[in-house]
């Protein structure tokens, strides 16, 4: 056998203080082929949505999934039981994890699009590799209809909205170990429709259209502060600011202390029954307050005599 020529061995040099995106680079580009030449896609799509349906901590039912590319996924006829009789619907969602992240962070980077509810929902995760937890996110709704959310929370035949809502919510952790502890959040509408079928068995029957909507605030661990809740049309304004329950850790004993401010335009606005149950001011408007917990609010005057 003849021996390879030992000055040509010694002309090839091996580099030395290769940054580690070069190494990467090799990695991601043999991946690529391996994904692309033979790669067991089916398989791993349905050990995706095996993964999900175990993982869930609700019941989920996916229609099917498919690879996209190296390190994404897409989702369709996802279905979630948030409760009982309740269920989210989302027509696609695909999911991207950001590979570097996920290789040399300690935090990795997942983003993802859902069309669902008539419209869009972004957003960003982060999750922190070490702890296995979400340490933050970001979520941007655009033209969502409202009946579809609202209904996942509201009781049927009590209250029900419909219109397209615009919206933003933030996650963060307070605390470096503590996860997802705070939640900024901000929703609007140019043009909602609330129908009041009954309040604790008590018939209603009447619907409020054409409203201008804008809700924002914060969330902690303990209660959910309302900066603002401004509803109005051509006939009347309500405004209200306080605490309700907090999403994060939902109780329904939990407290709620709204104030209410009831201003009239129109002999025509039906909530002017409403001014009989509030305290009257000077300039025409009328205020009171919503006390108790969830499960059992009460309507109060602002001097809390009623």
């Amino acid at each position: 056998m003849k021996m390879p020529n030992v000055d040509i061995l010694r002309s090839v040099r091996v580099p030395e203080n290769v940054p580690p995106v070069f190494y990467a680079g090799i990695f991601l580009f043999f991946l690529a082929v391996f994904l692309f030449s033979g790669f067991p896609g089916e398989s791993v799509e349905r050990r995706i949505i095996s993964e999900i349906r175990s993982r869930s901590p609700v019941p989920v039912f996916v229609g099917e999934a498919r690879l996209r590319g190296i390190s994404s996924v897409e989702l369709r006829d996802v279905r979630v039981e948030a409760a009982p009789g309740r269920t989210a619907e989302i027509e696609r969602a695909r999911i991207r994890a950001g590979i570097l992240s996920i290789l040399f962070s300690d935090v990795a980077k997942i983003s993802f699009s859902l069309d669902a509810y008539g419209g869009k929902v972004r957003g960003k995760i982060s999750h922190d590799v070490e702890r296995n937890v979400v340490s933050g996110a970001e979520v941007d709704l655009s033209s969502v209809e409202a009946a579809g959310i609202s209904g996942l929370f509201l009781e049927d035949g009590g209250i029900s909205v419909k219109g397209k809502i615009d919206g933003k919510i933030r996650l963060s952790g307070e605390e470096k170990d503590s996860g997802v502890s705070r939640m900024d959040y901000e929703f609007s509408s140019p043009s909602l429709s609330v129908g009041i079928g009954e309040i604790r068995g008590m018939k209603i029957g009447s619907e409020y259209g054409g409203l201008s909507a804008e809700l924002r605030g914060t969330s902690n661990r303990f209660e959910t502060r309302v900066e603002r809740l401004f509803v109005s049309n051509r006939d009347f304004s309500l405004e209200s600011s306080g605490k309700v329950p907090s999403p994060i850790r939902f109780r329904k004993g939990a407290a709620i202390d709204l104030s209410l401010n009831l201003n009239l335009f129109s002999d025509k606005a039906k909530l002017a029954l409403l001014s009989a149950f509030l305290n009257p001011r000077k300039d025409g408007s009328f205020f009171g307050k919503v006390e108790g917990t969830l499960s059992r609010p009460k309507l109060v005057r602002g001097d809390g005599s009623f």
